[in-house]
């Protein structure tokens, strides 16, 4: 999988993460309570089929999350990327998360 774009965020998403995900779309994954889950949230852009792409939704540390969207064959067009992103922030900037790091910035 190659990555089109990563969020980096810091801050206790807790109460706020089912209205995280729901903003921007993510299936739920993992339990907070459960310090092995890493996996936060899951949606598919493209099938298998089509050269899957996918946006995920990651815990390092119970303050240290991030958004990645990752892709196998085509990335997703540019227009979409900035939709995606905005989307992303805009959730993060409600949960109070602070943003870390964007790649590409």
């Amino acid at each position: 999988m190659n990555e089109q774009l990563q969020i980096r965020m810091k801050g206790e998403l807790g109460d706020r993460l089912s209205a995280f995900r729901e903003e921007v779309g993510l299936a739920r994954r993992g339990r907070l309570s459960d310090e092995w889950d890493e996996e936060f949230g899951r949606r598919e852009l493209r099938s298998k089929e089509e050269g899957r792409v996918r946006l995920t939704l990651w815990r390092y540390a119970d303050d240290d999350w991030t958004v990645s969207l990752t892709y196998e064959r085509d990335p997703l067009p540019d227009a979409e990327v900035a939709e995606l992103r905005r989307s992303i922030l805009d959730a993060a900037a409600r949960a109070g998360m602070t943003i870390s790091a964007q790649s590409p910035s």
